[in-house]
């Protein structure tokens, strides 16, 4: 197959959200350009894919798009398997009819895909990856990056700023947030399509008979549909379909919370209809909150944020020229984006707060460690150090064994449902910080807690988190307190004066939680 000129990254729409980790010409020999899927796991709105049709057009090569589901992490469980698997399916359905090959995989013992990237990235021309600043993918990018002979490029589909964009963290979210109103209509011009095969009339798929080659010559250990079906439906059946795998089965699936695309908008419009005129006033409610629960489905990447940032913008009726141009840059928490009370304190939480965490990964190797705190958190703290006394031990602490009913009621919401109460998140970091014996005992508790069980965790927006508890994006506070010294202090005796918890608390109570979710 003739080659024509590669599309170079600078000359791509999509420039703003491509690094080039291998500056390597195209191997004319390869056969088709891979799209190793890790972090945007979804068809709608993936710049990663919207780069490897580019790609594989430019130089007339088909396109190979491969999804794993690896179980050689730390913090696989049944119940991150079950979620991702859910979406995977979702995905095989969706790719069936689209003009590129899909390969859909899941780790069944914790070598199986040992050197599987390699194998195949040796038959390709080029490899497009996801771009993504911690945890697995981060692993998978480097890991890409060490072994393979071909040029690499990771592509950014994790928000709507291109992490790329800034040259340096933003230490508040003030400071990110004026950066954001200054760079919004730039990071537009490199929005991904809604359908990355827009007015592509190629068809990319390898041939059946050389895809089946490929497969067998890479020893592609294919997973059976059947399994992965099992897999996906949760409860009993889900369970022993995993049963054979090396994961914690202790943290079981929810069957509440589907993975996938289509669960995902339909959580969106439910949330859009619902609960977004009332979002300023009513995240924080316990027995009817306004919260939108997208983020487990944001953090797989199975819906983009600019899918959901449009869905709003339309609902809105919005145009550019509702920008506040006069208060641009200013970093106004509200009014500049010309939107409803409710549309944008959401949008906001939806691009400053959690692209925070996002941009500070980037930039920061430390972003899941103490070290990453400002010095004035770390210098409060330590004077403060003798004020603590290792109240609780961490298996206390992860039972739910303590004397404080909000935060026992947290945990148990956590370790079932996998995710926490908004406002209650906040107080669940703030007594750990208390109870723990240290600072740093204290960080790596949460983030133990967090990364076992809550399905969104492993994401630059949860550590982001877990260290604002600890003063990251945050000023000092006074007066100072034990234990806190300057880093802003929470209770759960003013928790319950400024929520109505009595709903919550008998839920979520010492032996009333049936973990049906789980069953």
């Amino acid at each position: 197959m003739p080659v024509s000129a590669l599309l170079k990254a600078e000359d791509s729409r999509l420039e703003p959200r491509i690094r080039v980790l291998k500056e390597l010409p195209v191997d004319n020999s390869g056969e088709f350009v891979v799209y190793w899927m890790t972090a945007t796991r979804r068809y709608r709105y993936n710049a990663a894919l919207e780069r490897a049709v580019e790609l594989a057009i430019s130089i007339k090569k088909p396109l190979l798009v491969v999804e794993g589901v690896s179980i050689r992490h730390r913090w696989t469980s049944e119940r991150v398997v079950t979620f991702m698997v859910q979406g995977l399916v979702e995905n095989i359905e969706t790719f069936r009819g689209i003009q590129v090959s899909y390969l859909p995989w899941v780790e069944n013992h914790k070598d199986s895909g040992d050197g599987l990237l390699k194998r195949i990235s040796n038959r390709a021309a080029a490899m497009v990856i996801d771009d993504y600043p911690t945890y697995l993918p981060l692993w998978v990018m480097n890991r890409a990056k060490e072994t393979t002979s071909v040029r690499l490029e990771a592509v950014d589909s994790t928000g709507v700023i291109p992490m790329k964009m800034s040259e340096k963290e933003f230490s508040t979210a003030h400071s990110f947030r004026r950066f954001v109103q200054k760079n919004l209509l730039e990071a537009f011009q490199s929005a991904p399509k809604e359908n990355p095969l827009e007015g592509v009339e190629t068809d990319l798929r390898v041939d059946a008979d050389k895809l089946s080659e490929i497969q067998k010559n890479t020893s592609f250990d294919s997973t059976p549909l059947e399994w992965m079906w099992r897999v996906a439906q949760g409860g009993s059946i889900g369970r022993a379909a995993l049963a054979p795998l090396n994961i914690d089965h202790e943290v079981r699936s929810i069957r509440t919370k589907i993975g996938g695309y289509s669960e995902a908008r339909r959580r969106l419009d439910s949330f859009l209809r619902n609960k977004l005129g009332r979002y300023d006033v009513g995240r924080n409610d316990t027995d009817d909150g306004a919260a939108s629960g997208l983020s487990p489905w944001i953090h797989f990447g199975h819906i983009s944020s600019y899918e959901i940032l449009y869905s709003i913008l339309e609902k809105e009726s919005w145009t550019p020229g509702d920008l506040d141009e006069a208060s641009t840059g200013r970093g106004s928490r509200a009014g500049w984006w010309g939107l409803s009370a409710g549309a944008e304190a959401f949008v906001d939480q939806l691009i400053t707060w959690r692209e925070l965490g996002y941009n500070f990964a980037f930039h920061r190797d430390d972003h899941h460690s103490i070290e990453s705190i400002p010095e004035w958190a770390t210098v409060t703290l330590s004077d403060h150090s003798d004020d603590r006394g290792g109240i609780y031990t961490f298996e206390q602490i992860e039972a739910a064994e303590t004397e404080d009913e909000v935060w026992n009621a947290a945990q148990r919401q956590l370790k079932e449902e996998g995710l926490i109460h908004n406002y209650l998140r906040m107080l669940w970091g703030k007594r750990i910080l208390e109870w723990a014996p240290s600072p740093a005992d204290a960080a790596d508790w949460m983030i133990k807690l967090n990364d076992r069980w809550a399905l969104d965790g492993r994401d630059p927006n949860s550590y982001t988190g877990i260290f604002w508890v600890m003063g990251r994006h945050d000023r000092p506070w006074g007066p100072k307190r034990p234990v806190f010294g300057s880093v802003r202090y929470m209770s759960s005796a003013n928790t319950k004066r400024k929520l109505k918890l009595d709903g919550y608390l008998e839920q979520w109570s010492a032996g009333t939680s049936s973990w049906s979710g789980n069953k």
